[in-house]
């Protein structure tokens, strides 16, 4: 095809997506296994490369030199890497290679052949899809896609309580969506809070605060009660302990959540930044579920497509059981959960058990439903080498505990370890437990009253990379669910994966052990089950002393790194852009 082929063709912006994630120094390759948007997407590769021609770096058998594709190198390896068939081959040549054959025609042809069956590996230099190996540095080729200018950038809102200077679980995905949607076509305009302080780096990365009412009343309160912090530490120290009488008033009382006095002035400060910004989209992230309220009332005051992201289920197993104690809150709450669900042109939740449920309680909307999981950032663990060889078997368990999620509790665990300690004092003696993170008086009394000793080590909050170093130095990792939920799934879990360790997943059935299971990366037993956790423990304990247990991440782990799971988002934007 002519020079004014290529001028005249336009690449889809989902594709150039895919395109932009395999530039950015991720030679990996990228696997396109019949998804809702599979077909569109393997067919904007196809007349992508047809029309446009890439450069290749390296193709060892397929094309053995660097150079511009043809149309016949596009059949080449269409052939080389699904199996076709010569008959389908056969039309494909003759419908194509003849002198004015239009591009097109080969979209038609497979898309009328397989339909929505169609599947397709994109494997430049593997010699076959058998041989290919998405580990292995010689059998997967780094493309070098020839994209003439950046891609166009549209603005997003993006309402988020919780963000940095706070550093927790809550924050990290969507931080990490604003990291990575600039390269994807979209520019992040944060509107967040300014309880826990802010960043000199807001106005540069369009980060823009509002003020909670309660915090303008609390805020002299506050700078007293942490005043003797560091002030690195003191964006993520709460004045009010989360686990005082005072903070559980709260959570019963203050509907959504007690964040809920965010909401005017957060309100007021969006209104501004979609007047004064071009700004084509909302999206907004829960918990909290005051996020969507403020982005709910965005989206009717202007009429922009929004995309509400559900990190937790609402009334659906919620982190705080409040909505579900008292009968006149559950109905005042499902009725704004309800307003929500409706009221968004998509919803993403992150694992299937979360989708189900919306889809069983609303199901007029299951279309809008978009799933896209937790995941762990490759940038965290560029730099991440064991540094410590224990002694003795080191289970590391990181985060926090019932402050997280309430009702979660390491209490199986505990007496498992203290059965074990009477029927096989030798291995007890032989492990060690390390409780990295924030834990609640409660919680320290109910480990000091098990007598386990030097066994147990506390140690207390550190920073998120400090706690992946603490997952780099275990042995084992320990993952700790409530007894019957069943859609929890955090940023954890999926740095856990990344680590390479093997998992104590003390969860029963969940998404969280359905993936464990699935990636054979640990080993799942229910939280209450003490006879179980035993079991794990000594069959764990045996690997040890066979120098036995993994170390290295499964490859499989890399579908969930946040720069293709940002991809998924941005393609969720491109298709409400494009209506």
């Amino acid at each position: 095809m002519g020079e004014g082929g290529r001028d005249s063709f336009e690449l889809p912006l989902a594709m150039r997506h895919i395109l932009l994630i395999t530039r950015h120094s991720y030679d990996l390759w990228y696997s396109l296994r019949d998804q809702t948007s599979g077909l569109a997407d393997i067919l904007a590769l196809l007349r992508y490369i047809a029309a446009v021609g890439v450069s290749v770096q390296r193709v060892k058998t397929l094309l053995a030199i660097d150079k511009y594709v043809t149309l016949q190198d596009v059949i080449d390896v269409v052939g080389a890497t699904i199996p076709l068939g010569g008959a389908l081959m056969g039309t494909i040549a003759e419908e194509l290679i003849e002198p004015g054959a239009d591009y097109r025609v080969l979209i038609d042809i497979l898309a009328a052949h397989f339909g929505e069956r169609l599947k397709l590996t994109v494997l430049f230099g593997s010699r076959s899809r058998s041989e290919a190996r998405s580990d292995s540095d010689h059998d997967v080729t780094s493309l070098r896609w020839p994209l003439s200018s950046a891609p166009i950038v549209q603005k997003v809102l993006v309402v988020a309580y919780h963000y940095p200077p706070a550093d927790h679980a809550g924050t990290r995905r969507v931080t990490s969506f604003a990291r990575y949607l600039p390269d994807l076509g979209y520019r992040p305009v944060i509107l967040t809070t300014n309880a826990r302080g802010s960043q000199v780096t807001d106005n540069e990365h369009l980060i823009f605060r509002a003020s909670e009412l309660s915090g303008l009343l609390a805020r002299p309160y506050r700078a007293w009660q942490l005043r003797n912090l560091p002030k690195q530490q003191q964006a993520n120290a709460a004045a009010i302990a989360a686990d005082s009488r005072v903070s559980r008033r709260l959570n019963d009382w203050l509907i959504p959540d007690i964040h809920i006095t965010w909401l005017p002035l957060a309100l007021r400060k969006g209104l501004q930044l979609l007047r004064e910004q071009p700004i084509k989209l909302i999206f907004s992230s829960s918990p909290p579920a005051t996020s969507h309220l403020v982005a709910l009332r965005l989206k009717q005051l202007t009429g922009l497509p929004w995309v509400a992201d559900f990190r937790d289920g609402w009334m659906f197993e919620p982190p705080n059981p409040a909505p579900l104690k008292h009968l006149l809150r559950t109905k005042v709450e499902s009725a704004l959960e309800q307003r929500v669900v409706l009221g968004a042109d998509r919803i993403v939740t992150v694992n299937q058990v979360i989708a189900d449920d919306f889809a069983r309680r609303y199901p007029e909307i299951a279309h809008k439903i978009v799933i896209i999981t937790n995941g762990y950032d490759p940038s965290d663990f560029v730099a991440l080498k064991r540094k410590v060889k224990a002694t003795k078997l080191r289970f590391v368990h990181t985060g926090a505990l019932s402050l997280s999620r309430a009702a979660t509790s390491i209490a199986g665990l505990l007496t498992a370890l203290k059965q074990l300690q009477v029927s096989m004092p030798a291995l007890t003696n032989n492990l060690e437990l390390l409780l990295v993170g924030q834990l609640t008086e409660i919680e320290r009394t109910i480990i000091a009253n098990a007598h386990l000793g030097e066994r147990i080590r506390l140690i207390g909050s550190v920073s998120h990379q400090e706690a992946l170093q603490w997952q780099a130095d275990a042995d084992a990792l320990v993952l700790v669910t409530v007894p019957g939920t069943t859609s929890v799934t955090t940023s954890k879990l999926f740095e856990y994966l990344a680590s390479g360790r093997p998992i104590l997943a003390l969860t029963g059935r969940s998404s969280a052990a359905e993936i464990i299971r699935e990636l054979d990366a640990g080993i799942v037993v229910a939280p209450d089950d003490a006879a179980g956790i035993q079991q794990a423990i000594v069959q764990l304990h045996a690997r040890w002393l066979a120098d036995d247990l993994p170390t290295k991440r499964d490859p499989r782990v890399e579908r969930y790194s946040r720069p293709r799971l940002t991809a998924e988002l941005a393609h969720c934007f491109d298709a409400l852009l494009a209506q």
